[in-house]
């Protein structure tokens, strides 16, 4: 029987090679922020052939160019999530935190909920969690730290029942105390301390068992990577007055510590020459009619600037509501105060274009200018502005709880009295 096909090439077998995803995400100097396109990937699998790749491949899909920047994880969240994918399959806590983070973000652009896929997974998640912080070594792990921190992001993608905290915050701050240090020397690790920092920092302004000595808040905000620059500094400025608070007798009407005084109207002062500069570069950077193809790709840069001097608003509000319960007689400080609640809110439709993912930092934004002013007109706009936000995205919110929840919050940084769950 004669052979048919000897010696002939009948199948074709292909090397499988990487596709490179990249996304445009902040580039830190010692100044104003700028960006360069970094890759997210180094190579990510054309056809994900098991559970793990095609997690990875979920995961990526949130950050890559084709991802708008009002979806997009990286630009919201922080640069560590690009460093992720290459992390995978070596903590199942991580790769489950992985899963239930895209199923949540996919819920929350779509459908502003949480769907029962996105709850399942998140739910998951938290078993893993819970099953790797019994165990001392892998609590203290990166990847374990990682994984708090994106169960923290779908916590805010889910809403709360109540507007109480997550948890989570809670349980990255007991890592955080267990590990004392980061590694500067991990890309990764501080990263991923510089963006899990401000969560906890901010929540720790307010939540009790949220607990560090001064030397440990001091110790929780210091980061080389934005050591020196306008956003470190507010950090810094907060996690200060945050340990004078907890660790002074103020709410007694005592004075015991005037050296953190001092600290606080000197940190105050230099906030209010760093939110003027900032104010002057992010109005600069608004385009004239001959600008306007520049500014189509400076867009990104001025809202990222735009981003911070909201918070530094925030910031000085926190700062000064403090100072004004101790410089009783201090006039100034009142017209800071309403000057940076109407610098907030001039703001909230700007704030709106990025929407889901880009606005959900301004409720707190939103939350300092209700506290920080004492025009009604600005009070009741930012009063609306939450409402709007909450009945959108905020789950299961009440305006009789927010509302409540604001007067407490607004009573314990002006020290009249702590707040307590």
């Amino acid at each position: 029987m004669a052979c048919v096909g000897a010696g002939q090439q009948r199948f074709k077998f292909k090397e499988e090679h990487g596709t490179r995803n990249s996304i445009a995400i902040p580039h830190r100097n010692k100044g104003f922020m700028s960006f360069n396109i970094m890759d997210v990937l180094k190579t990510v699998p054309h056809t994900p052939s098991s559970a793990l790749t095609l997690a990875t491949s979920e995961f990526v899909g949130t950050m890559t160019t084709s991802t708008a920047v009002r979806f997009n994880l990286v630009y919201w969240y922080g640069e560590f999530l690009q460093d992720i994918p290459a992390r995978l399959g070596r903590n199942e806590a991580l790769d489950s935190a992985v899963k239930a983070l895209t199923a949540a973000h996919s819920s929350y652009c779509l459908y502003k909920r949480a769907t029962p896929e996105a709850l399942v997974k998140y739910s998951a998640a938290l078993r893993t969690l819970r099953f790797y912080l019994d165990d001392p070594v892998k609590a203290c792990s990166s990847e374990t730290l990682c994984a708090v921190m994106l169960l923290l992001i779908c916590q805010g993608f889910h809403g709360l029942n109540d507007m109480g905290w997550t948890g989570h915050c809670e349980g990255a701050a007991q890592i955080l105390k267990a590990r004392r240090y980061y590694d500067p020397n991990d890309e990764f690790e501080s990263k991923l301390h510089l963006s899990l920092r401000a969560p906890v920092i901010f929540e720790g302004l307010f939540n009790p068992k949220i607990k560090f000595t001064p030397l440990e808040w001091k110790t929780l905000v210091d980061n080389h990577i934005d050591e020196g620059t306008f956003p470190g500094k507010m950090m810094r400025y907060v996690s200060q007055v945050t340990a004078m608070i907890r660790h002074g007798n103020f709410f007694e009407g005592e004075i015991s510590d005037m050296k953190a005084v001092d600290e606080l109207r000197t940190n105050y002062q230099t906030l209010k020459a760093g939110i003027t500069s900032y104010e002057q570069y992010m109005h600069s950077m608004i385009p004239t009619g001959e600008d306007i193809k520049r500014i189509a790709s400076d867009a990104q840069t001025y809202y990222l600037v735009q981003r911070f001097y909201n918070f530094a608003l925030t910031v000085g509000i926190i700062l000064g509501c403090v100072l004004s319960a101790l410089d009783t007689e201090d006039m100034e400080l009142i017209s800071d105060l309403n000057s940076f609640s109407s610098g907030i809110m001039a703001l909230a439709e700007d704030g709106k274009r990025f929407r889901p993912l880009g606005a959900s930092y301004m409720m707190l934004c939103f939350q300092a200018a209700w506290i920080g002013t004492n025009d009604p007109s600005v009070k009741a706009e930012a009063e609306k502005e939450m409402i709007e936000y909450v009945e959108e995205f905020g789950g299961g919110y009440t305006k009789e709880r927010l509302m409540s929840e604001l007067e407490r919050m607004s009573r314990h940084v002006r020290l009249i009295d702590p707040y307590a769950r």
